[in-house]
C-alpha cells in the first residue's frame, strides 16, 4: 500500500526518520511493550500483509508504553481481534498523525532539493516551527492536534512550492526594473534570486550578466557624453561602442552610437561635397571624382552628389574637347593631316554637334585626299609623261593656288610638281635616220614619210615608230624620251625580206 501523499509515477520516498516526539534526534526507543507488539502481530495475521507497514512503522517510533495490569492471552483469534478493535480510534488518530507527518517530510524533502532554503528561508522556517509543534502534541499522545499542525506544516510547504513560479516572475520582472532604472546591484540581486529558484535559467543569466556590466556601461556613457560635448565625434563614437560591447542590449548605447555615427557622416559628406565642388572649380577633375565617391559611399542616392557628377561629367566633357581642339590644332600648324583627322572625329564621339571638329575634319579630310595625290605624283614623275595625268596634275596645281601661308609642305610639294610638269612638257630633240625607202609613221605624233634623217621635238615620254616597205617585214620600234639625259638616236629602215 502507498503511502498517502505519493504518486503512482514517482519513485518511493524513503521512509523518514522519525523519532517519537521530545526525543532527539538519532535516539532509539526502549525496549518495553513487548505484549502490545505480540498482539499486534497476531492481529497482523489476521489483517494480512496489507496493513503490516501501517502496523509496524509506528511500533518503530512509540515512546514506552505505561505499566498495564497483565492480561490473559486470547484464547482465539476472534477475540484477539475483539481486543484490538476496542484500541482503534487512539491507534486511528496516530495514525492520521504519522501520515501527515510523513506528507509534512516528503513535501519538505522535495523543497530542500529546489533550495528552497535559500530563498524562502523564512517561510522554511515557520513550517519547520509548526511541524515542531506537533511533534510536542505527538509525544503527549496529542495525535489529533499533532496531525493538525502536521498537515498545516505540510499545506504550507505546498503553498510554498506552488509560489515559486510566481516568485521567479516576481524576480526576473524586478531584476528588468532594476536595470531600467540602471541599479546594477539591485538587478544583480533579483537575478541572482531568479537562478536560485531556477538554476540554468538562460534570460536570469544574461540578465545577471548585464547587472553585472551595467557600471561600466554607464561609465563609458558619462565618458562619451563628455566628449560629444566636446566636439570629439570620434572618441565619443567610441566610447559608446564600448558600451554596446558590455551590454548589446543597452539601447541608449546603441543609440548614441548611432546618433555620433549620423552625425560623424553628416560632416565627412559635408566635407567632400566641399572638396568635390572646389576641385570642379580648379579643373582638377580627378581629385573631383574622389571626393564624390566619397561623397556616395557616406549617402548613397543623394541628389545633389548625382547632380555633381553630372557637372563634372560635363565638365570633363569641355575639357577633353578642349584638349581635342587644341591638340588638333597643332597637327593642323604641323600640317600632319592624318593626325589631325583622328582628333577631330575623337571629338565628334564626345559631341556629335561640335562645330569646330565638324569643320576642322573636313578642311583636314581634304587635305589628305590632296597631299596623297601629290606625293603619287612625285613618286612616278613618269606619269606626267601621259597627256591624261600631266593634264590631272595641272589641274591639282591650279587648284592648291594660292597655298595658304601657313602650309609649308604643300607649297614645297607644289613647287616640286610644278617643275615636274615644267619638265614633262619640255620637248627634247630626238634625231631620226632611214633609208629613204622606209615610210616612217610616230604614233602620236603622225606620218613622217621617207627620209634619210630627220630631227623631231618631243616631250619626255615612250613612243613608238613603225617602219613600212613594199616587199620587205615592218619595223617596230620604241623608244624613251627622259629628261636630263642624252635624246636617243633612232634608226628606222626596213632590211628583211618577205
Amino acid at each position: 500500500m502507498e503511502p498517502v501523499g505519493t504518486s503512482g509515477s514517482a519513485p518511493p520516498t524513503p521512509p523518514p526518520d522519525l523519532r517519537p516526539p521530545g526525543s532527539p534526534p538519532g535516539s532509539s526507543p526502549p525496549g518495553g511493550g513487548w505484549s502490545s507488539r505480540v498482539t499486534l502481530l497476531l492481529l497482523g495475521g489476521v489483517l494480512g500483509l496489507a496493513i503490516t507497514v501501517v502496523l509496524v512503522l509506528p511500533k518503530m517510533v512509540a515512546p514506552p508504553a505505561p505499566p498495564v495490569a497483565p492480561t490473559a492471552a486470547p484464547s482465539s483469534v476472534k477475540e484477539a481481534v475483539a481486543q484490538s478493535a476496542a484500541a482503534t480510534p487512539s491507534d486511528e488518530a496516530r495514525r492520521s498523525a504519522e501520515l501527515a507527518l510523513q506528507g509534512y517530510l516528503k513535501r519538505r524533502a522535495e523543497l530542500e532539493l529546489l533550495n528552497a532554503g535559500a530563498w524562502a528561508a523564512a517561510e522554511m522556517a515557520q513550517a519547520s516551527a509548526g511541524a515542531t509543534a506537533g511533534d510536542r502534541l505527538f509525544g503527549q499522545r496529542r495525535f489529533v492536534e499533532a496531525a493538525a499542525d502536521y498537515t498545516a506544516a505540510g499545506e504550507e510547504l505546498v503553498t510554498l512550492a506552488a509560489s515559486r513560479p510566481q516568485r521567479l516572475a516576481a524576480a526576473l520582472d524586478a531584476g528588468s526594473q532594476a536595470l531600467a532604472a540602471d541599479d546594477g546591484p539591485a538587478a544583480a540581486l533579483q537575478f541572482t534570486l531568479a537562478l536560485t529558484l531556477e538554476p540554468g535559467l538562460e534570460e536570469a543569466e544574461r540578465g545577471l550578466l548585464r547587472a553585472e556590466a551595467r557600471a561600466g556601461v554607464l561609465e563609458r556613457m558619462a565618458a562619451g557624453r563628455l566628449a560629444e560635448v566636446s566636439g570629439q565625434l570620434d572618441i565619443a563614437h567610441l566610447a559608446y561602442l564600448e558600451a554596446v560591447s558590455l551590454d548589446n542590449e543597452f539601447t541608449p548605447a546603441g543609440e548614441a552610437a548611432a546618433r555620433v555615427a549620423a552625425v560623424q557622416a553628416e560632416t565627412a559628406f559635408g566635407t567632400a561635397m566641399s572638396r568635390a565642388l572646389s576641385a570642379l572649380d580648379t579643373g582638377r577633375y580627378a581629385t573631383a571624382a574622389k571626393a564624390l565617391d566619397e561623397a556616395a559611399r557616406l549617402r548613397p542616392g543623394t541628389r545633389v552628389v548625382t547632380d555633381a557628377r553630372r557637372r563634372l561629367a560635363a565638365a570633363r566633357r569641355a575639357a577633353e574637347l578642349d584638349r581635342l581642339r587644341n591638340d588638333a590644332g597643332q597637327r593642323v600648324s604641323a600640317e600632319a593631316w592624318v593626325e589631325a583627322t583622328t582628333l577631330y572625329r575623337a571629338a565628334l564621339k564626345i559631341d556629335p554637334a561640335a562645330g569646330f571638329a565638324k569643320g576642322g575634319l573636313e578642311h583636314a579630310s581634304g587635305r589628305v585626299r590632296l597631299h596623297e595625290r601629290m606625293d603619287h605624283y612625285l613618286a612616278t614623275p613618269r606619269r606626267l609623261y601621259s597627256p591624261g595625268p600631266l593634264a590631272e596634275a595641272e589641274k591639282l596645281l591650279a587648284d592648291t593656288r594660292p597655298v595658304p601661308a601657313g602650309e609649308v609642305q604643300l607649297a614645297t610639294k607644289g613647287r616640286r610638281l610644278t617643275e615636274l610638269v615644267d619638265t614633262a612638257k619640255r620637248p627634247r630633240p630626238v634625231r631620226l635616220r632611214s633609208d629613204g625607202e622606209t615610210e616612217v609613221t610616230v604614233y602620236h605624233i603622225g606620218r613622217l614619210g621617207r627620209f634619210a634623217e630627220q630631227t623631231l621635238q618631243l616631250r619626255p615620254g615612250s613612243y613608238t615608230v613603225i617602219g613600212v616597205r613594199p616587199g620587205y617585214r615592218d619595223v617596230r620600234i620604241t623608244f624613251e624620251v627622259v629628261p636630263d639625259q642624252p635624246p636617243p638616236a633612232v634608226d628606222v629602215r626596213c632590211r628583211e625580206l618577205l
